[in-house]
């Protein structure tokens, strides 16, 4: 098969590699759409991943996609062959404390492909475990089966905000997720929602939702006077914590859903102290992949229109450097092995 391999920062080559071979308990996947995640530029920019994990081989990026069921390993018998699917990344081991006690994405022996040592999805096949393969209906595009991980994301962080109907809210990147969560908010009957986002191209979908203010830095709603109930950075930017403390209004939560880099953050700590918020770290997702795939498949969620751009597997550096210079007029960059 042909896979598209990290071998430097920067250096990517897309060369022919043997075509793994489903293991018992997993099937192979015929890779259709891969949406670029800016979780995966720390990797092709430096050859490091979080927490300093150096790659032992040249790695293949990639966790957000979709295809089709190629083979099935031994003991498995469903989905059936030709069966599109959307992928949950984030493989837990299910007999670890955290598994036990109901979080699976927190595994203690956690295997996230596109993370070292274990190969992602930028190839033509990948190899996932059977559970973490949901049929996509006719209806739902692979394009927008690969973003049903990130959309999990959102759904994921929404879930441990408490959000209701009544809540004002903020959010910091209108990026996709960014994006994703606005329109889970909006589906959900928020009709308060204040957007910092200072690339200006980005600007004019969260303007045409219409749920509020959609300004370019924290200073501009600072001005306005503005606060939410529910503040959810976006950006990683590690800046935007510190900036969104005050937007929070007091008693209030601050969900961080974004990773921020560098990894480092500081802030005023007097202002969550005195205004007792909750600072809340959204990790992945937990349980999203049928509700999401759902979303779309029953039309309560469109994400045809979300701004991308499609690449070939043969030019994916170029889909990252995209990613990477984040322009106005794309939130996802889409590689089509």
């Amino acid at each position: 098969m042909l896979a598209a391999r990290l071998y430097a920062a920067r250096e990517i080559r897309v060369e022919e590699i043997p075509t793994p071979e489903p293991g018992p308990g997993e099937v192979l996947v015929r890779v259709r759409t891969v949406s670029v995640c800016p979780s995966d530029l720390r990797l092709y920019e430096q050859n490091l991943a979080s927490g300093g994990i150096v790659p032992d081989h040249p790695m293949i990026l990639g966790h957000e996609f979709s295809g089709e069921v190629a083979a099935l390993g031994t003991g498995v018998n469903s989905p059936a062959l030709g069966t599109r699917v959307a992928v949950e990344p984030s493989w837990s081991c299910h007999d670890c404390d955290m598994c036990q006690r109901g979080y699976p994405n927190l595994c203690r022996h956690i295997i996230f492909p596109s993370f070292p040592q274990r190969d992602g999805a930028l190839a033509e096949y990948i190899t996932c475990p059977a559970e973490a393969v949901f049929p996509l209906p006719d209806s739902v595009s692979f394009a927008q089966g690969a973003l049903v991980e990130p959309l999990g994301v959102a759904i994921h962080a929404l879930r441990l905000s408490g959000l209701t109907q009544q809540d004002s809210m903020v959010l910091l990147g209108a990026g996709a997720i960014g994006m994703f969560v606005l329109l889970l908010a909006q589906m959900h009957g928020v009709s308060s929602a204040a957007v910092v986002e200072p690339i200006a191209g980005r600007r004019s979908w969260p303007e045409h939702l219409g749920l509020g203010p959609v300004v370019e830095s924290h200073e501009e709603l600072r001005a306005l006077g503005l606060e939410g109930d529910l503040v959810f950075e976006c950006s990683g930017d590690n800046r935007a914590i510190g900036q969104g403390l005050p937007l929070v209004r007091p008693a209030g939560k601050m969900i961080v859903v974004g990773i921020p880099h560098p990894d480092e953050v500081c802030f005023d700590s007097a202002i969550p102290r005195r205004h007792e918020l909750t600072l809340i770290f959204s990790r992945r997702s937990r349980n999203t992949l049928a509700e999401g795939v759902n979303l779309l498949a029953e039309g309560r969620l469109d994400l045809s229109d979300l701004p991308t751009r499609t690449y070939p597997l043969e030019q994916a550096a170029e889909a990252l450097e995209a990613t990477a210079a984040r322009p106005g007029d794309m939130l996802r960059a889409l590689v089509t092995p």
